[in-house]
């Protein structure tokens, strides 16, 4: 039986309660934190904006110097701000250059090796997220997606192709910039304001097939590196889905990992 309007506003309210009551079970600091935390990702701090005093902190939230300063050290172990002494604390600045994995890299780390590298968009169409692009965007099985079909060249030689996979609103900002010379990840955060925590990605080898040969000018049974990734913000919200494949004869991966 539907639900009366009475009844959707009642637990409308017990939800906002609900959420207050958790919000308030957080220590002060952490409240202090969140409160700042979300005024900087919806960029009513924007970035290089200095953060109002230790002192206005304190009278805004009600709460001591000491967790107004632990509130902001939260915020720069998250990157979010920055401190300097006797300046104050300034909402830090999106990198130019995510430090995600050089494949987010791809133009900046094949000029940095002296090539010249640059793309070209083959395609752009709307289709529906298959199970695995759903799964990995956290959305409806069949919701709508922008897919840009893309050839990555390094002195002027085709090496990579691929197809990135975004929500319209997101795909529509991203091609509104210069994807043929810039990185996504790079036009994600330093031109759309996105911060970024991570980047998932899996590796597999696959043969080119037929389309992906003619494009990278390869035999349809020659083996690619088969790379996706899909890169979270800071809320732990996946932006985009991308598949490359690159030429093993032209591009090699390597990765060192720490403990």
């Amino acid at each position: 039986m539907p639900k009366t309007k009475t009844e959707k506003s009642v637990a409308s309210a017990s939800a906002a309660q609900q959420e207050q009551k958790n919000q308030t079970d957080l220590p002060l600091f952490a409240q202090v934190q969140q409160s700042l935390r979300q005024s900087i990702l919806e960029k009513q701090l924007a970035p290089g904006q200095k953060l109002p005093s230790e002192s206005k902190l304190q009278a805004q939230f009600g709460v001591s110097r000491i967790t107004v300063r632990q509130a902001l050290s939260a915020l720069q172990a998250e990157g979010l701000v920055e401190t300097f002494n006797g300046k104050g604390s300034f909402v830090t600045r999106p990198s130019n250059a995510p430090q995600l994995g050089m494949l987010t890299g791809f133009y900046e780390h094949m000029r940095s090796k002296g090539y010249h590298a640059q793309g070209k968009t083959l395609a752009v169409r709307t289709v529906k997220a298959s199970t695995r692009v759903a799964h990995s965007l956290k959305l409806a099985v069949g919701a709508p997606l922008t897919c840009i079909s893309h050839v990555r060249l390094v002195d002027g030689e085709a090496i990579v192709c691929g197809k990135l996979f975004a929500p319209p609103s997101i795909a529509e900002a991203l091609l509104a910039h210069d994807l043929e010379t810039a990185d996504t990840m790079s036009v994600l955060e330093a031109n759309l304001g996105y911060r970024l925590e991570s980047t998932h990605i899996e590796a597999s080898a696959v043969a080119a097939g037929v389309e992906r040969g003619k494009i990278l000018n390869v035999a349809p049974d020659t083996p690619l590196l088969y790379v996706s990734f899909v890169p979270h913000d800071i809320e732990n919200q996946p932006l985009i889905y991308a598949q490359m494949y690159f030429r093993p004869d032209k591009f090699t991966y390597r990765a060192v990992i720490r403990r």
